[in-house]
C-alpha cells in the first residue's frame, strides 16, 4: 500500500512539474498577400493587409498545413509579414 501511494505522489509531481515548465511554441509563421502559411525563417515588415504578422500553429483542426483552423493569430492584426530578401 505504500508504494502505491509512492507511486501516485511522484505522477502527481511529475504532472505539477510539466506543467510549470511547458514551452510556448517557438516557430512562428506567416501569411504571404495570396494566404499561403509559411514559417518565419528571418526578418522582415509587417505591412497592412487582411491578415495577421504571425501566427503560431495550434493543429487543433487537422494536419493540413494551409487550413487557417490550425492556426492561432499572435502578430500585429491585419498586417501582413513581407521577409527581406536578403534572408
Amino acid at each position: 500500500m505504500k508504494k502505491m501511494t509512492f507511486l501516485f505522489a511522484a505522477v502527481l509531481m511529475a504532472a505539477m512539474a510539466s506543467a510549470f515548465t511547458a514551452k510556448q511554441p517557438t516557430t512562428l509563421y506567416y501569411r504571404d498577400a495570396d494566404g499561403v502559411f509559411h514559417e518565419k525563417l528571418g526578418t522582415g515588415e509587417c505591412i497592412p493587409d487582411q491578415y495577421n504578422c504571425e501566427y503560431i500553429w495550434t493543429g487543433a483542426v487537422d494536419s493540413n498545413p494551409q487550413n487557417p483552423l490550425n492556426y492561432q493569430e499572435t502578430g500585429d492584426p491585419e498586417r501582413v509579414f513581407v521577409p527581406d530578401p536578403m534572408n
